[in-house]
């Protein structure tokens, strides 16, 4: 996204203020508002796959053939702050370089999520921490990190040049943190505010190495586990979040497709009444299980498919009005359970069983996303 882009978002909100009203009924009635729009851009169907980075090269190959082939453009990753400076100023990005070549090779865009300090540059007291994630001590930490990242994988990168053979595929999408509203990823507790001025930080160092990139904020999501998604988002956009971000990032888990098309338009509105009509729009995760423990975000096999298939045509048809430049589906397979974590149903929304084996949901995703 170049500076010119971001800049010409103003006009686009004017007219999507008159039909809210009527969007909003539409969408609440499970319809989906306005013509199907011309084919969504490169990046616009993501995935998040966590074991793909963590497994084998012919794991790692085969996985993103397959990826390729149901329509994804682009993958969601964390890079794992703490992993790649482990120690002040030096940072080793060996440990993504292969999953960030191979996707290169099959034009697959790759989203970072930086996040997880380094123990010695957290804000973690020595005494009483909670068990959660502490935000950086110093802002300052996470701007030389991002440049570092920019440095290595962004346009005119290191990396693309330690690899001339491969068709370079730039990483021109930064997203910061992952879901700062919530008290176990910004401990003591959440305070917008704060993580606006990290996102400051974050957003100038990226964007003065490389002016286009397009800045995502955290994913943010509606949970009972910390402060409500857009009375996070109104406090957020009171401390200047819209000159820091291209994108507000929305982890958009809902009951339904309607519902979180009307989720979305609701986050629309806020952003456009509170000065962010510039800011487009990114669902960074959204998912349904097909089995485990229930929920309300658990479905059965064949409704998970329908539930998938549903909503990525909502995007597609509604990106227009939502200013939406793509979305992420969490999970492609499902995961083991975490060491001492109960069983819960985020762990069961892949498109693979954890076996390796296809859901429904996988043929579903596939049929809708190379349709768009």
């Amino acid at each position: 996204m170049d500076v010119s882009r971001r800049r010409q978002r103003g006009p686009a909100a004017r007219w999507r203020g008159a039909i809210a009203i009527a969007v909003a009924a539409a969408l609440l009635a499970g319809g989906s508002a306005g013509a199907a729009p011309s084919a969504a851009p490169a990046g616009f169907v993501g995935i998040s796959a966590q074991d793909v980075f963590a497994g084998g090269s012919k794991y790692r190959v085969k996985e993103l053939e397959a990826m390729r082939a149901a329509g994804i453009t682009l993958v969601r990753q964390v890079f794992d702050w703490s992993v790649i400076e482990p120690t002040r100023g030096n940072y080793n990005f060996s440990s993504y370089d292969p999953v960030v070549l191979e996707a290169a090779r099959l034009g697959i865009q790759v989203m970072p999520i930086l996040f997880n300090e380094p123990k010695y540059l957290s804000a973690r007291p020595r005494r009483s921490a909670k068990s959660g994630t502490y935000p950086p001590k110093s802002n300052a930490a996470i701007a030389a990190f991002a440049q570092a990242a920019v440095r290595w994988y962004g346009p005119g990168g290191g990396f693309w040049a330690r690899h001339p053979s491969v068709t370079p595929q730039p990483i021109g999408i930064w997203q910061i943190w992952n879901e700062p509203n919530l008290n176990v990823y910004w401990e003591p507790k959440p305070n917008a505010a704060q993580y606006v001025a990290m996102l400051q930080s974050a957003s100038q160092a990226i964007h003065a190495l490389d002016p286009s990139a397009e800045v995502v904020s955290a994913g943010i999501p509606q949970s009972s586990l910390g402060i409500p998604l857009l009375i996070y988002l109104q406090s957020m956009l009171a401390a200047g979040a819209a000159n820091w971000m291209d994108t507000l990032g929305v982890n958009a888990y809902s009951r339904t497709p309607a519902g979180m098309i009307a989720k979305l338009q609701a986050i629309r509105s806020t952003l456009d009444g509170g000065g962010g009509t510039k800011v487009a729009l990114r669902v960074t995760e959204f998912g349904w299980s097909d089995n485990g423990p229930g929920g309300e975000y658990r479905l059965s096999p064949s409704g998970q498919a329908s539930a998938i298939a549903t909503v990525i045509h909502d995007f597609s048809n509604d990106r227009t009005q939502l200013d939406l430049l793509g979305f992420v589906y969490f999970d492609w397979r499902d995961s083991k359970r975490y060491p001492g974590v109960p069983d819960f149903w985020g762990l069961h929304t892949g498109l693979l069983n954890l076996n390796g084996t296809a859901k429904p949901a996988l043929a579903a995703f596939s049929a809708a996303a190379n349709s768009l």
